[in-house]
């Protein structure tokens, strides 16, 4: 019998650190003031059977503002964003005459931060942390599952699952938004490509609450 299976991904909010352009891959680091707010006054208008979010504070947050907190959370920390290294809690203006990072720039997939995390290294934490998801979505029967994680993991998602093919960095993920892959059980334990996407949708809440 096929089983159903939709996914939704949801980027945090912004953070200080993200409007000053600033690489914050494992740094943990929280929302805005003004985001939490902003993230209070809506919720995603799909209903989870549960939420998986990243460990990371930034995420946390973010889960307990769009999701009702009546809904079963589980933390994991294989969702995190590509860790920067030596470059966590810089910027382009301050590295830009670093050799190493030059280098990166002109490859990221071939090159990984000193320190830190090597894109073949992320991709293959990602594809494990949604082979548990998965497992955890079968085991609990689960129709319709959310996970809210980083802007580089869901890229990486989208780049390989989405229906429509396109690179890594064509695809853009808004701060507090993101996408629902529509697909099956089957699909996704054979590393098929989903059969639809859409765009996260939220309503307003009353009172901001």
């Amino acid at each position: 019998m096929v089983s159903h299976l939709a996914v939704t991904f949801v980027r945090h909010g912004i953070t200080k650190e993200n409007e000053e352009k600033r690489y914050i891959g494992f740094s943990d680091v929280p929302l805005l003031e003004r985001e939490i707010a902003r993230l209070r006054s809506v919720s995603v208008t799909c209903s989870p059977d549960f939420v998986v979010t990243s460990d990371l504070q930034r995420c946390r947050q973010t889960c307990r503002l769009l999701f009702a907190e009546t809904l079963p959370v589980y933390e994991r920390s294989a969702w995190r964003e590509i860790n920067f290294g030596d470059w966590e809690g810089k910027t382009y203006a301050e590295l830009k005459e670093v050799e190493e990072y030059r280098k990166w720039l002109d490859s990221p997939f071939g090159v990984a931060p000193p320190n830190g995390e090597h894109y073949r290294e992320f991709q293959a934490r990602i594809e494990k942390a949604l082979t548990e998801t998965i497992a955890l979505a079968k085991q609990r029967s689960a129709s319709h599952i959310a996970i809210v994680t980083h802007g580089g993991s869901i890229r990486y998602v989208l780049a390989r699952y989405a229906p429509e093919e396109k690179p890594f960095w064509e695809w853009t993920v808004p701060f507090g938004g993101g996408f629902t892959l529509l697909s099956t059980t089957e699909r996704w334990e054979g590393r098929k490509r989903c059969i639809s996407l859409s765009a996260v949708r939220f309503k307003e809440n009353e009172n901001g609450l």
